[in-house]
């Protein structure tokens, strides 16, 4: 039966009615299965207890701690200020943060004090030419008819070949935060990603993420610039950065 097909990864899993419906944010608003891998190198230490969660993605300005048991969420509720250490690029930085937000089973926090060092590694850390080169192909057959390139912080690219060796449609999600899509047919379109409510499926090395695409009322230079330098500066076929680097531009 059609009602018990399976969902392939990435597809949207709720259309936008659906989405007004079930609270989120607007009319253009996608709920999609995103890959991500459950290992990272970016860990944050909880001062109170000193245990040790990993950041499911990273920005200059705050981060998304991912919850491993359920009974963790008692040691964030919302509005709480966090000390703690925080491990990038295997160096370790004091900082505050304030529980912003809990959905599913990611804690959502904006730092509040960080030492000027740890800025700085930041602004290294998540440069989108940097986080480009860093950018690698993971395993066939995770995402159905596309190629997923993993990056850190949350940086994931998934690129849908044609048949001639092109490209129909790429998605890149920047920090985890933002997201820029491109496809042949209808251009180029930038938004927010939020996480969903409901908890990852973790198969393995790998987890699929519940997201919210929350579209932008009309694309955003300053994403569409960061997404391209992102792609250029990433080992992917020339063939698709010559396409990218043409419509990844709005038009005049």
């Amino acid at each position: 039966m059609e009602g018990n097909k399976p969902k392939t990864p990435l597809e949207v899993v709720e259309s936008p009615s659906r989405a007004l419906a079930s609270g989120s944010e607007g009319p253009d608003t996608e709920r999609r299965l995103v890959p991500r891998l459950s290992l990272s190198t970016e860990q944050f230490r909880l001062g109170l207890n000193g245990k040790l969660f990993g950041v499911a993605d990273l920005s200059r300005t705050g981060m998304a701690l991912r919850l491993l048991n359920e009974e963790d969420r008692l040691l964030f509720p919302i509005g709480a200020q966090l000390e703690g250490t925080l491990n990038v690029n295997r160096t370790k930085f004091k900082l505050s943060a304030q529980v912003r937000n809990i959905r599913g089973d990611h804690v959502g926090c904006q730092f509040i004090q960080m030492a000027a060092e740890l800025e700085q590694e930041l602004r290294q850390w998540l440069d989108p030419q940097m986080l480009g080169s860093t950018l690698r192909p993971m395993p066939s057959g995770a995402v159905t008819d596309s190629v997923w390139y993993n990056g850190r912080s949350g940086t994931e690219v998934i690129a849908w070949p044609d048949e001639n060796g092109g490209l129909r449609k790429v998605l890149v999600i920047l920090w985890g935060r933002e997201f820029v899509e491109w496809t042949v047919s209808q251009g180029v379109r930038t938004g927010e990603v939020k996480f969903g409510r409901e908890r990852d499926s973790v198969q393995g090395v790998l987890r699929w993420a519940p997201e919210w695409l929350i579209t932008d009322a009309s694309p955003e230079s300053g994403k569409l610039n960061l997404a391209k330098t992102l792609l250029l500066s990433a080992k992917i076929p020339e063939e698709w950065k010559l396409r990218l680097g043409a419509g990844l531009v709005l038009p005049v």
